[in-house]
């Protein structure tokens, strides 16, 4: 039986989607089998994210409805050995599924492959609510701002509620030289605060957008410092060991920056 994540977080906006679709590549570049599930009903973009747009012919909305079946569904995305993609429905709306067909297909999934990575649409509604019949690993990722901390939060909390097992909190766009000088909180503080393992930490880059721009993945981003962070986070959500970047506030300068000083 395969490992699934869930790749879920409280708002848009942070990243979220970008990060599924590097660690279903980084666990194919390893030689594993792995899949990547957008489940985002009427608003896909992991076919983007991997530049499989132009392979897309069926969706999990055709598996589901009975017109095609789940292998020709799945997507093997050029250049990537060993990765595919289903690709969300973008005609249908979350209501148009149902939790238990959802587990049951992604339970198959995780049968016949070494990961499966869920895209989860953002936010704590229905769209989610369809992937939580699996038994998936909860990754939450957010931003290290208030709102997004807060939404975050709100997700743990109706995780909780619904009995799914506990989740662990990635940090997406941290910016070190902030959190040094203590206008942006630390990764490590805000987990701890949220009483969530810090499973991930990785940093802000224009490199990556540029890379969306070019129509390529995250992992050919060229920026090492994401590469090696996004490595990170599936090895340690694998169980293996992989030290987490150490962003520790200077006293000095977060007096420097203070007040009407910050930059």
């Amino acid at each position: 039986m395969g490992k699934i994540f869930a790749i879920m977080s409280g708002k848009g906006g942070v990243g979220k989607s970008t990060l599924a679709a590097g660690l279903a590549e980084y666990y194919a570049r390893l030689g594993k089998t792995a899949v990547l599930l957008d489940g985002d009903t009427g608003l896909r973009c992991a076919d983007l994210m991997l530049n499989a747009q132009d392979q897309v012919l069926y969706d999990l909305g055709d598996v589901v409805k009975g017109a095609c079946s789940l292998d020709q569904a799945l997507v093997r995305v050029n250049g990537i050995g060993g990765l595919c993609l289903l690709a969300a429905p973008q005609l249908m709306k979350p209501s148009d599924l149902k939790a238990k067909e959802m587990g049951r297909l992604i339970t198959r999934l995780a049968e016949e492959k070494d990961v499966v990575i869920l895209d989860a649409p953002a936010g704590i509604g229905r769209g989610l609510k369809n992937l939580l019949g699996a038994a998936a690993e909860p990754v939450i990722v957010a931003t290290a701002d208030d709102v997004s901390v807060r939404d975050a939060e709100k997700l743990g909390a109706m995780l909780k509620e619904k009995e799914e097992p506990r989740p662990v909190i990635v940090f997406n766009r941290v910016e070190p030289a902030l959190v040094r000088r203590g206008v942006m909180a630390s990764p490590k503080a805000l987990a701890l605060a949220l009483d969530m393992p810090l499973m991930g930490i990785v940093p802000e880059s224009k490199a990556v957008y540029r890379a969306l721009l070019r129509h390529q993945t995250v992992l050919n981003c060229g920026d090492e410092q994401v590469i090696s962070a996004i490595a990170v986070l599936a090895k340690r959500l694998l169980g293996q060991e992989a030290a987490l970047p150490e962003y520790i506030p200077s006293p000095i300068l977060r007096f420097f920056y203070r007040g009407g000083d910050r930059p």
